[in-house]
C-alpha cells in the first residue's frame, strides 16, 4: 500500500479576524487611498468640448455664408481673376 499525503486547501481569510486580512498598506496592488484633486481632472473632456463648440460655430458661420450665394460670387470673382492674369 503506497504512502499518501494529505494536504490541505488554502482557506479564504476569516476578515472577523484582523490578523487573516492585509492591511491596504500591505496590499501591494491596492488602489490609492487618497482622492486628491489634483486641478487637471475633467480638462481632458472640458477641452473636448470647447473644441465641438469653436466646430459647431465655425460650421454654422460658413453654411450661413454660403447660403446667400456668397459661394457662387466668390468663385465669379476668383475665375475673372485667373483669366484677367492669364489674358483671356
Amino acid at each position: 500500500m503506497s504512502h499518501l499525503t494529505r494536504t490541505t486547501m488554502p482557506t479564504r481569510p476569516d476578515p472577523t479576524r484582523s490578523s487573516d486580512v492585509p492591511a491596504l498598506s500591505d496590499r501591494r496592488d491596492a488602489p490609492p487611498t487618497s482622492m486628491a484633486w489634483d486641478g487637471e481632472d475633467g480638462s481632458l473632456v472640458t477641452e473636448y468640448g470647447l473644441l465641438a463648440v469653436v466646430a459647431a460655430t465655425i460650421a454654422g458661420v460658413v453654411i450661413a455664408w454660403s447660403s446667400n450665394g456668397a459661394l457662387v460670387t466668390l468663385f465669379n470673382a476668383l475665375l475673372r481673376h485667373a483669366r484677367s492674369l492669364v489674358g483671356a
